[in-house]
């Protein structure tokens, strides 16, 4: 049984692999990129927000990091931000309900910063998609 939340992940790491020039996508990592640019997906858990007899409602909220091996200035930037709206686009352009399986998808909070990974400077961004979904009450593996 895998779920709810799981499959949501599977989706937008499925829509991120989409992005063209992007080398790598890992979720959940424990190492720092072996490739770049990189999209990395965190799942930071859910929290449930409305009980219903049959269903319950999740807010959750996966997290995107991209990483870029150039040290900073203009050219860097301007990729991130290249990055940045394809990500956003892959995971909610065209179908913001990743095919059915949350209720509603977000651009959440962007934060941009250097990253130190290996001893050297890399620009990264780590962006928020605030998401609901819905699954059976007592076993979330199952939609409502």
């Amino acid at each position: 049984m895998t779920a709810r939340r799981a499959e949501v992940v599977a989706e937008i790491e499925r829509r991120l692999r989409l992005v063209p020039g992007i080398a790598e996508v890992e979720v959940m990592p424990s190492a720092d990129p072996m490739a770049f640019p990189a999209f990395h997906l965190f799942d930071d858990g859910h929290d449930p927000i409305e009980a219903q007899a049959s269903a319950t409602t999740m807010e959750f909220t996966p997290r995107v990091e991209a990483y870029f091996e150039r040290d900073g200035g203009a050219e860097t930037y301007a990729q991130l931000n290249a990055f940045y709206a394809a990500a956003v686009f892959a995971v909610m352009g065209e179908d913001d309900q990743l095919g059915g399986l949350v209720e509603t998808i977000d651009e959440g909070r962007m934060t941009i910063g250097v990253a130190s990974l290996a001893s050297a400077s890399r620009m990264y961004f780590a962006l928020e998609l605030p998401i609901t979904f819905a699954a059976r009450r007592g076993d979330p593996s199952q939609p409502a």
